[in-house]
């Protein structure tokens, strides 16, 4: 009787190529300023949304100094990642409270 070989490591490679690539999709780009729409992306709320509750409020507005620049005209806001992202996580009660 003939035993039967298979090579599986290529096929657990590619499980593991996949699962790389869906993990990677889910995290932030943190090599890049975000625009106003990635920031829309990842907190799933509108530009709209995101002026009022946070950008636009009074107090948020020397917090922002470290990782919100707006630019004006077609570049718009842009944000430095981390800054931006630590930001929200602190003030999440504050601007929650606002809505």
């Amino acid at each position: 009787m003939e035993a039967l070989s298979i090579d599986i490591a290529p096929l657990i490679q590619e499980s593991i190529d996949r699962a790389v690539a869906r993990r990677l999709a889910k995290e932030p780009d943190y090599r890049r300023w975000w625009t106003a729409s990635d920031v829309s992306e990842r907190y799933s709320v509108t530009q709209t949304w995101l002026r009022r509750h946070v950008l636009d409020v009074p107090r948020f507005q020397q917090q922002l100094r470290n990782c919100a620049q707006y630019y004006g005209g077609r570049i718009g806001w842009r944000f430095e990642p981390k800054g931006f992202s630590d930001f929200m996580r602190e003030s999440f009660a504050s601007i929650a409270q606002g809505v």
